[in-house]
């Protein structure tokens, strides 16, 4: 229960990290939309499921490690770094 209760404080960090990734994806999918009008409906789904999942995997290993860390300290300090490298 301690741990899972500390694992809370991540919560907004990744919901702030999953935000961000996101806002990439769709960003990237409206600059490339020219590209992929050609597509059907089906295709531009496989599309959107195929980007989803990239970032799923992508942002994985980080919050499982935000999860997982028992030290506050040690989390507060990777939580910093998380947002500065992804300007969160």
């Amino acid at each position: 229960f301690g741990n899972w209760h500390q694992s809370l404080g991540t919560v907004p960090m990744i919901t702030k990290l999953q935000s961000r990734a996101e806002k990439i994806r769709k960003q990237e999918l409206k600059r490339v939309n020219n590209k992929l009008s050609g597509l059907t409906a089906s295709e531009r789904a496989t599309v959107e499921r195929l980007t989803r999942g990239i970032v799923a995997k992508l942002l994985h290993g980080p919050m499982s490690h935000l999860r997982t860390m028992d030290n506050v300290e040690n989390r507060g300090q990777t939580v910093k770094s998380l947002e500065a490298m992804f300007k969160l």
